[in-house]
């Protein structure tokens, strides 16, 4: 699993409301088409790709498939994000031996350095 990806995915501004509703509850393609005010094709599309990753699992009552979120899939996902992000440092490292072809150089120091003065870094 790609947590780029994934993200990508579950972005899309579509996709996140249907996610939102199904996170609530479980819905049908025609309850979700009509909550989000859009075509069932649009839905079964967005369901597709929401399948594919198995972000989504249907359930088959009477007739109609109903839909309920991965939660742990998501958890999985954003953990990983967070483990990715608490790699990197808090803090710049600033120095006059910075190798930076900006012409703007000192301003950005200049800048930078007081922004962490402002956070508690200090230089």
């Amino acid at each position: 699993m790609d947590t780029i990806e994934i993200l990508h995915i579950i972005t899309d501004s579509t996709r996140f409301r249907l996610l939102q509703l199904l996170l609530e509850h479980h819905y049908c393609v025609k309850a979700l088409a009509k909550k989000l005010g859009i075509s069932e094709s649009a839905v079964s599309q967005h369901m597709k790709i929401l399948k594919k990753y198995q972000i989504v699992q249907g359930t088959k009552i009477g007739y109609q498939m109903h839909y309920q979120v991965d939660r742990e899939k998501i958890c999985v996902v954003l953990k990983d994000l967070l483990q990715q992000f608490s790699q990197y440092s808090m803090e710049i490292e600033l120095s006059e031996n910075w190798h930076c072809s900006c012409e703007f150089i000192a301003e950005c120091m200049k800048r930078d350095s007081k922004i962490l003065e402002q956070q508690g870094y200090g230089k």
